[in-house]
């Protein structure tokens, strides 16, 4: 079963803030509309245990999350209040930025201890109507999940790692709304929540939750299906289109992978995770998407190109920080060869070399490297025409790919997606005009098993200068 929720109090924050400023006498004309008080949410009423289970229900307390539930005790269950205990001081260190003090953050740690959500995880729907425990119509027909306030409402789903990320994604609508007085725009609530709801979980030791994770397998998030569902649409895959989400209404699976997937990228990428980290500052502005888009304006070009790379190779366990591509404009090689050595623990890497569309260039790879291992720990050493004891992507383990960037083109990283084999040593006909990148062949999710990497030569094409006596004695 899939996952979809639907949105109407919390989207509607900065509406409710000015009304609630306006019946106090405060004007909010002309002036950024302030945080939203915790106040301004009714704190739910307090659960009679014993009332309740005249109904079939039951509850389990912790320190941040009272759980309501019919379901039968079982230790995926029942250990739920214990990871919201442990997700709610990685949301409050989240959410506090860098730019608060050691001082603000302490107190802010201190003023947890009075937070709380309640939560029912739902099995049979009629049990908690006659209890009294669903929220009024028409927010009772959510599909699978839904946060208002201080209360949290969910089905249960056919997996315990499903059944915490989605408690974790909508008790982050909660801490955002109560806490920071609202969550953002649509897209930006959700993918705030679903990059969250990635997690890793051991109840065996204390400080076992680590959130905003990308599963390293798929065996290891069941029916959680969001790396299929971004690869079965990257085409379609794009910032703008991930800021057109509107979460007013149910949305389908394939919206959440979507918000998740942009959030999941930018939290992790080296050079723009800073700017995505300080958007909690401003999520009651109504120019929000505008000053998202002011923030990245500068290298649009270059997050766009990444991020369609990322959705079309996207795997469980995408090594996002080692996959980041460096920009950098080629030179002519004005008659004579340039050597670059090719690292197998990156992506696409800039081999400093400017080609142009149609000419022939000659290229020599030299040098053995590691990719991958046997499960004894023996290491596969490798060239760069690649090994064929595992194949990425149709083409062999540790091949030398290239490709051309073109900076003058619409899509800068278009090339990426349509890379040249190459090998140990031969030609290559420039596709485009632009800079020539090179990577050795492997799985995103695998980079950091590598060692080594060939170093590269290019020379010229031959009527610039150097033939292919002279290429071959060099």
């Amino acid at each position: 079963m899939r996952s979809g929720t639907r949105r109407v109090a919390t989207a509607t924050l900065p509406w409710r803030l000015a009304a609630c400023l306006l019946a106090l006498g405060v004007c909010t004309a002309g002036a950024a509309p302030p945080l939203l008080e915790p106040a301004v949410w009714p704190r739910p009423r307090p659960l009679d245990a014993a009332a309740l289970a005249r109904f079939g229900i039951r509850l389990v307390e912790g320190t941040h999350l009272t759980l309501a539930t019919d379901v039968p005790p079982s230790a995926e269950v029942d250990e739920l209040p214990a990871v919201i205990d442990a997700a709610v001081p990685l949301l409050a260190a989240y959410f506090a930025g860098d730019g608060k003090t050691a001082a603000a953050k302490k107190a802010g740690a201190e003023e947890l201890n009075g937070w709380r959500v309640h939560a029912c995880l739902i099995g049979d729907r009629e049990k908690f109507t006659a209890a009294g425990l669903m929220p009024p119509p028409p927010h009772a027909e959510f599909p699978h999940a839904l946060s208002m306030g201080y209360e949290v409402w969910l089905n249960r789903q056919p997996s315990a790692y499903y059944n915490r990320a989605l408690l974790i994604h909508e008790v982050t609508h909660s801490f955002m709304s109560t806490r920071l007085g609202g969550c953002g725009p649509g897209w930006y609530m959700e993918a705030v929540a679903e990059l969250m709801a990635g997690h890793r979980w051991s109840a065996e030791r204390p400080g076992g939750l680590a959130l905003r994770r990308l599963p390293a397998t798929r065996d290891a998030a069941p029916y959680w299906g969001r790396v299929p569902l971004v690869r079965a649409a990257p085409g379609t895959l794009s910032v703008d289109a991930v800021m057109k989400l509107d979460n007013n209404r149910a949305m389908p699976v394939e919206s959440y992978a979507a918000a998740w997937s942009l959030a999941k990228f930018l939290d992790a990428h080296p050079r723009y995770r800073d700017r995505w980290r300080k958007l909690p500052r401003i999520v009651l502005r109504r120019d929000f998407d505008a000053r998202f888009r002011r923030a990245f304006a500068r290298d649009r070009r270059g997050l766009d190109a990444e991020y369609q790379l990322f959705a079309r190779t996207l795997e469980y366990g995408h090594d996002i920080e080692r996959e980041a591509i460096p920009f950098r404009r080629g030179k002519p090689l004005e008659g004579k060869p340039v050597r670059v050595v090719v690292s197998g623990g990156r992506g696409w890497q800039p081999a400093g070399v400017q080609v142009e569309q149609g000419r022939v260039y000659r290229y020599r790879a030299d040098g053995r490297y590691v990719v991958g291992a046997e499960p004894d720990g023996t290491p596969w050493p490798c060239e760069a025409g690649g090994i064929t004891l595992a194949y990425h992507g149709g083409r062999p383990l540790g091949q030398l790919l290239a490709a051309v960037v073109q900076w003058d083109a619409p899509a800068l990283g278009g090339g990426l997606l349509r890379p040249l084999p190459l090998g140990p040593a031969g030609e290559f006909t420039a596709p485009a005009t632009g800079t020539l990148y090179v990577r050795v062949n492997d799985s995103p999710a695998k980079l950091a098993a590598n060692r080594g990497g060939p170093t590269l030569t290019v020379w010229p094409p031959a009527d610039e200068g150097v033939t292919r006596a002279t290429a071959k004695a060099d």
